[in-house]
């Protein structure tokens, strides 16, 4: 058996959910062989396998699928999610966090705790990113704001640089909209609690956040970053400064 061969049938393997299997066989009719270990790894930052398909073709098998199943209980749509980022490739476990922008508001109904199991299954900032930055985000977290605290200020302490790169880019946006002032208190104390790390998956998701942050919450941040300037990571003081200056990350 080729590499290639031992990929396909090693994804498949995995594969419990019958959900699953219907939206890795549309992926797989869209894209070519999966492949492994090229340039993008050290870039993502996870040597998983990955189907070549484009994000906009990726993102077109998914919305049908879900327009198909809208029917789909909170129950099984969580157990999808969790086949999906249990799988092996990287495209699976993405998959995952862009089909959050397409299922309905019943269906996102599922308890919160289940990020933090499914967080220990995603590596690099495109997985981790994929599962924390998409609609779900921008409603949920919010609304549950008593589940969700909890879970944020413990994905900040965790030893799983995943989990705490998830405690600041969950926020990112939720702090785009106003009067969450509580929220906004606890991302800057994830930030604190962060903010003597080097790793890029830290500093460039504490610049992320700040600079989420200054559309609704300007002066807080001027301040904030005014007050913690010899401390916080120099790319995050940079690109959030050059955002208050001129709206843009840089110049």
């Amino acid at each position: 058996m080729d590499r290639a061969s031992f990929l396909i049938s090693l994804i498949e393997m995995k594969v419990i959910n019958l959900h699953h299997q219907e939206i890795l066989k549309r992926i797989q009719q869209n894209s070519g062989t999966p492949t492994k270990h090229t340039f993008l790894d050290s870039y993502l930052g996870n040597k998983h396998p990955r189907y070549p398909i484009s994000n906009p073709i990726l993102r077109g098998v998914l919305k049908e699928w879900m327009k198909e199943n809208q029917e789909l209980s909170v129950t099984d749509f969580a157990k999808l999610l969790t086949s999906l980022i249990e799988g092996v490739s990287s495209t699976e476990k993405i998959t995952a966090g862009l089909l959050l922008d397409y299922a309905t508001p019943a269906q996102k109904q599922f308890n919160p705790k289940l990020v933090d199991t499914w967080l220990n299954h995603v590596i690099g900032w495109v997985e981790v990113d994929s599962l924390c930055t998409n609609k779900y985000t921008s409603t949920e977290i919010a609304s549950k704001w008593k589940q969700w605290k909890p879970l944020l200020i413990k994905f900040s302490k965790s030893k799983n640089i995943q989990k705490r790169r998830a405690s600041l880019v969950l926020l990112c946006v939720p702090v785009r909209k106003p009067d969450n002032d509580e929220l906004i208190e606890v991302a800057l104390q994830n930030i604190d609690r962060l903010k003597g790390e080097n790793e890029v998956l830290i500093t460039k998701a504490i610049s992320w956040v700040l600079r989420s942050m200054v559309k609704q919450y300007r002066k807080r941040v001027s301040a904030y970053i005014a007050k913690n300037k010899t401390t916080l990571p120099a790319i995050a003081v940079r690109e959030t400064m050059m955002k208050l200056k001129t709206g843009r990350k840089s110049g």
